[in-house]
């Protein structure tokens, strides 16, 4: 058997869509090479009303990567993950908020049931992320990033 490569953290995999997200023109080839590391398996989906879908599998989380049109350029991140992980995520967002110069931002909603994490270059204030947290259920743990 061959050996496995190394396996990333959750909080290398939150990092690097965030900073896809991030950047500009990020075609599905790209986040597909760039998430090659984290995944086990890969799934594209065909042109569906104006979006494509990746999705992809790796240890403790399941990817949806949605790519709009005109360019297909990544547009949002659907992260289903295990609770072990979601609580890594978690934590290093929180972490990254309390930093004053990362430009994050941490924020309770929804009497803190699905709070809100947004991140913003500093070369390019119009361009942000948002990442919501939705573990309200013990067994279904979300996390949806998203341009804006």
């Amino acid at each position: 058997m061959s050996s496995s490569p190394v396996e990333k953290s959750p909080v290398q995999l939150f990092d690097l869509l965030v900073e896809l997200l991030l950047s500009k023109d990020v075609p599905e080839k790209l986040v597909a090479s760039r998430l090659k590391p984290f995944v086990r398996a890969s799934r594209p989906e065909p042109d569906r009303l104006g979006r494509k879908f990746l999705i992809t599998q790796g240890p403790g989380f399941q990817l949806t990567a949605t790519f709009e049109k005109p360019t297909f350029d990544l547009y949002q991140v659907t992260a289903r993950l295990t609770p072990a992980a979601y609580a890594q995520i978690k934590a290093h967002a929180q972490a990254l908020a309390s930093v004053p110069k990362t430009g994050a931002a941490w924020k309770n909603s929804w009497l803190g049931l699905w709070p809100q994490w947004k991140v913003s270059r500093g070369d390019a204030p119009r361009q942000a992320v948002t990442a919501r947290f939705m573990g309200v259920l013990p067994g279904q743990k979300f996390i949806v990033f998203t341009r804006s």
